[in-house]
């Protein structure tokens, strides 16, 4: 499980508790800042592994970034940062390897040395535009 790797797990533990990786991750873009890359991600609440407050304002969905932070390399192909995201995290020595595909398409390769999460939201995603 890729959250295994997050560096400050204070926020997430909060929320989610231990053990818990969301399955259907999605991207809806990425900045790229100094030697950090923040992922904006979301994904559907399911299986009632999030706090009561969120059931009962029946929320459906939750956003989050993922800040990789002292990126060394970073690869790019065929480019497209929007869409259903699968996210492989491993960690050789004290430098973690990412690896996330988008739509089955776009492959992002990068090493960093650090791995946060912040500004975890819940809401009602009521499918309107």
């Amino acid at each position: 499980m890729w959250t295994n790797y997050i560096s400050d797990k204070k926020q997430w533990l909060a929320i989610f508790g231990n053990g818990y990786t969301p399955t259907d991750l999605n991207i809806s873009h990425a900045i790229l800042r100094d030697n950090a890359i923040t992922l904006k991600l979301f994904s559907r609440l399911k299986d009632n592994s999030y706090p009561d407050k969120w059931i009962k304002n029946e929320y459906n969905e939750f956003s989050f970034d993922l800040i990789i932070n002292n990126t060394t390399t970073l690869e790019v192909k065929n480019f497209n940062l929007c869409g259903p995201l699968e996210l492989k995290i491993n960690k050789n020595n004290n430098e973690f390897e990412i690896k996330a595909t988008i739509n089955s398409l776009c492959n992002i390769t990068c090493n960093a040395s650090g791995i946060f999460i912040s500004n975890i939201k819940a809401y009602n995603n009521d499918g309107a535009i």
